[in-house]
């Protein structure tokens, strides 16, 4: 056994042991997204959807995918497929009753510019779910402050396949506890705030410093890693 795996054989360990509970966030955000009604859906920032939420959500009702990167579009199976800017959004006002994305605010220079947007192309009484990591937890401040090729190398120490895809450089301009609490244009439907731990440092011998961290915060949302939230558009 190599040393990286025993290492993260040994992590694993400590997290069953002393990492705080938490409820799997996407599926969750899955369970939110399948419970919407809508006849038109958004998927903002979908890449290749790896997950294939798109295709899952389209015997509900039509699904657009939407991204900037025409690799990921290319390698996306949801039938309607648009290249596009979050930011500016390619479509008439009140065209859609659903709109969701998943870790794609912390990759946008301008998000206010794209919750603009999502609120021109939402029609009223639509739903806007989002999933975003916490720019105030430790992952996201080392991220920050890091260069972007270390990330895709620490990827590929873990040992991800896929670490050249999905990969694109953090802005982190939006996405903190105050941010996704005070957003009042829309009503806040639901919330969920997720504790922890990552899997990014689970390669290291330190990890159980960052599980203590997590468990420490568990209690204490504004430090959370991420957060699920569901908005409604006012009638």
């Amino acid at each position: 056994m190599s040393l990286r795996r025993f290492i993260k054989r040994i992590n694993s360990r400590v997290d069953s042991v002393i990492a705080p509970p938490s409820k799997n966030r996407r599926q969750l955000y899955k369970k939110w997204l399948m419970d919407a009604d809508f006849d038109t859906a958004l998927h903002l920032g979908s890449g290749r959807d790896r997950h294939r939420l798109g295709q899952q959500l389209e015997s509900k009702g039509q699904v657009v995918a939407l991204d900037p990167d025409t690799s990921g579009l290319n390698q996306n199976i949801t039938d309607r497929k648009v290249v596009g800017d979050g930011q500016r959004l390619p479509f008439r006002n009140n065209t859609f009753d659903l709109v969701f994305s998943e870790y794609v605010f912390e990759h946008l220079p301008d998000p206010k510019s794209a919750l603009n947007e999502i609120d021109r192309v939402l029609k009223p009484g639509g739903s806007f779910v989002v999933l975003v990591p916490n720019p105030r937890h430790y992952y996201a401040k080392i991220a920050d402050i890091t260069p972007f090729w270390f990330h895709q190398l620490w990827f590929r120490l873990q040992g991800v396949e896929d670490h050249e895809e999905d990969r694109f450089p953090t802005q982190y301009e939006w996405g903190t506890l105050s941010d996704i609490t005070n957003v009042d244009r829309w009503e806040l439907e639901n919330f969920e705030s997720f504790s922890g731990p990552t899997g990014y440092t689970t390669v290291l011998p330190v990890h159980i410093l960052f599980t203590m961290f997590d468990r420490t915060m568990a209690n204490k949302p504004k430090y959370h890693v991420c957060y699920l939230a569901q908005y409604r558009v006012p009638t």
